[in-house]
């Protein structure tokens, strides 16, 4: 049996919750969302989280928590944020492919608005050839390992996994062929709310060119796009049609 570990327990309906734990950087772009759009930051990640957990309850041969404690030792965990989706059958595959490997990793999907013209080129390039290198050879959810007392941290952060896949792991991993899972990485997400550059910060502007970016995004077709995710850049795309500036300009 796979388990899936959501990494966030954060009840994002309970808006005093997220306000008392959001980074005081990310807090000025949440308050920025509120002013300019006419559908509440917290409430966004409430409907984006719906759809994941929608996406989850459609896996067969799973176990879905989000309690580490809970994942028996030795049992084999798939990490995902509560914002990503897996292809319905990972785990019979898994099941299937697995063997004895400690982690298993494949070539994961990112759906979102680049963030800059480098990464608008680099994920081109990956929709068009999946032979282009990872930047990371794991992704927020496109990896999976064996619980161990070491393995939380890698489940915890991608780049730390990165890290062991590439190096002390790599002889005990095995990469699975096809595209098992997507990144959605949402107007709503980090990157999407970080500013044009470092020094500066997320503005009106900027914010509502992204918005009008992300409206078309879940319209399109995309090459590469696996054929599972359907329903849910649907779900996706239904829920940009409901997030228009607060002025209504």
């Amino acid at each position: 049996m796979i388990h899936v570990w959501v990494r966030s327990t954060l009840d994002w309906l309970d808006e005093d919750a997220f306000w008392a734990q959001v980074p005081s950087r990310f807090k000025r772009r949440a308050e920025l969302w509120n002013d300019v759009l006419d559908m509440p930051f917290h409430v966004f990640r409430h409907r984006v989280k719906e759809i994941s957990a929608w996406n989850l309850s459609h896996m067969r041969d799973t176990v879905v928590t989000s309690d580490w404690e809970e994942i028996p030792d030795g049992a084999r965990v798939l990490p995902v944020d509560d914002d990503d989706w897996f292809s319905p059958d990972l785990g019979e595959i898994l099941d299937r492919e697995w063997s004895d490997a400690l982690g298993v990793h494949w070539n994961p999907f990112w759906l979102g608005v680049p963030s800059d013209a480098g990464h608008h080129v680099y994920a081109t390039r990956r929709r068009l050839f999946p032979s282009t290198p990872l930047h990371w050879t794991c992704d927020t959810n496109n990896y999976g390992l064996v619980k161990t007392p070491q393995a939380k941290q890698l489940a915890l952060d991608h780049a730390d996994a990165t890290d062991w896949f590439d190096g002390p792991g790599r002889d005990r991993v095995r990469r699975i062929a096809g595209r098992l899972s997507i990144n959605n990485r949402t107007l709503g997400s980090q990157t999407s709310m970080r500013p044009a550059s470092r020094r500066g910060e997320l503005d009106r502007t900027r914010l509502l060119r992204r918005l009008a970016r992300y409206k078309r995004l879940y319209r399109r077709t995309l090459p590469g796009r696996p054929p599972w995710a359907r329903p849910y850049v649907a779900r996706m795309a239904e829920l940009m049609d409901q997030v228009d500036p607060a002025d209504g300009s």
